[in-house]
């Protein structure tokens, strides 16, 4: 049999390690804001570490605000434009890629309370005039090493630091006029 005659059905897609940790920080989120208890928390992130398929590792997220499907499907968002702004903000999906592409305008990127679907990010980012404004939620980290303007600054608002969060967020690729400012 092949899988075209018996497809598999989403939710019992297997999760890879990557969807694992990012449920892990998701439950470590709600964790630190009191929905779970500490207990709670130990018995979740037991079950999201050894989940095998997408309905194991929803299952420990099921009952949290913001989680009627942590493992979707996509794996990039490409957003385009020309001559205008690109702005994506409030509760969206985060994919593990993104790909940012404008002429003639700027891209925002509000991410304090979008859903993850993978504790790392990439950014890729081709802007010619426009500047990128990313914000992140408590906790994330960014990494800017990887980015570059012609004329422009790359400017991180939140700062180094030693320890890698979750999410984290890795912006590469730049703009040719314009900013990538990081809050």
């Amino acid at each position: 049999m092949t899988s075209s005659e018996h497809p598999v059905a989403p939710r019992d897609l297997r999760v890879s390690h990557s969807e694992r940790e990012h449920v892990s920080a998701l439950l470590a989120r709600h964790h630190a804001e009191g929905r779970l208890t500490a207990s709670e928390f130990s018995e979740r992130s037991v079950h999201a570490s050894a989940a095998v398929t997408r309905a194991e590792l929803n299952a420990t997220v099921a009952d949290l605000p913001g989680a009627l499907d942590v493992v979707p499907t996509r794996e990039v968002l490409e957003l385009t434009n020309t001559a205008g702004d690109l702005r994506r903000d409030g509760e969206w999906l985060v994919p593990p890629r993104i790909v940012v592409r404008s002429w003639f305008g700027n891209a925002r990127l509000d991410m304090r309370t979008a859903r993850f679907v993978t504790g790392e990010v990439v950014i890729e980012c081709d802007l010619t005039f426009g500047n990128l404004d990313l914000r992140l939620p408590p906790g994330a980290t960014a990494d800017v090493e990887e980015t570059s303007t012609s004329v422009g600054s790359v400017i991180d608002k939140r700062g180094a630091r030693s320890e890698r969060g979750v999410p984290h967020v890795i912006v590469r690729g730049g703009t040719l006029v314009g900013n990538i400012r990081i809050r």
